[in-house]
């Protein structure tokens, strides 16, 4: 594993890694690298590489039966994609979990987003991990609800996520709930007013960013 620590304003790239095989890729900014913990700027409007449907099988109208073929099979495609909301991605090593901080155009905090993930991965171009699909999202007021649900129920069907993977995020992300109803980090941390170097361009993701632990 990778050791190398990044500078504020370097741009790294950030897989998910699915049985040796990137399955999604994002080019982020580095906010703060302290080691054990990660903070990166994940701008509205940077290209992603965002897993899909194989164009050789008929694709299911549903997002979450869509993706679990695809993790369950092994033959998904990339699409490119924008992403649609600055987010300020906070993680600490070992968690599973990350934090969102999100913000609506008009520069006001949307809320926090927690993404359930395996625990991150050091590479030479950034970090490496991987969704575990369920998610909560932390309203302004500290109330949450859980998110996906039901596409966590698809790869489970399809075989994609076993049944102790499934309470183990489900644990994590209440755990992480029960933190922000108490009002504790990060969530009591002032990131809300955080505000990138305007001087920062949208980041790109670099050559070879489909190949895994660059």
């Amino acid at each position: 594993m990778s050791e190398r620590r990044f500078s504020p304003g370097d741009t790294i790239a950030l897989q998910e890694i699915w049985r040796g095989r990137v399955w999604a890729a994002r080019p982020m900014r580095v906010v703060r690298d302290e080691g054990d913990s990660v903070a990166l700027w994940f701008p509205h409007g940077t290209a992603w590489k965002a897993p899909t449907n194989s164009p050789e099988r008929p694709a299911s109208d549903d997002r979450g039966e869509r993706l679990a073929s695809c993790a369950a099979l092994g033959d998904w495609v990339f699409r490119d994609l924008e992403w649609d909301v600055d987010s300020l991605w906070l993680m600490r090593e070992g968690d599973w979990h990350s934090v969102w901080v999100s913000w609506l155009p008009s520069g006001e905090h949307w809320g926090w987003y927690v993404n359930l993930q395996e625990p991150f991965r050091r590479t030479p171009a950034g970090f490496a991990t991987m969704d575990l699909v369920l998610d909560v999202i932390v309203d302004t007021d500290r109330s949450w609800r859980w998110k996906d649900e039901d596409e966590l129920e698809a790869f489970l069907r399809h075989g994609a996520l076993d049944h102790k993977v499934a309470r183990r995020v489900r644990a994590e992300g209440l755990e992480v709930a029960r933190r922000a109803e108490r009002n504790e980090p990060p969530f009591s941390e002032p990131w809300p007013d955080w505000r990138p170097d305007p001087a920062w361009t949208t980041p790109e993701l670099p050559d070879g960013w489909d190949r895994p632990c660059l």
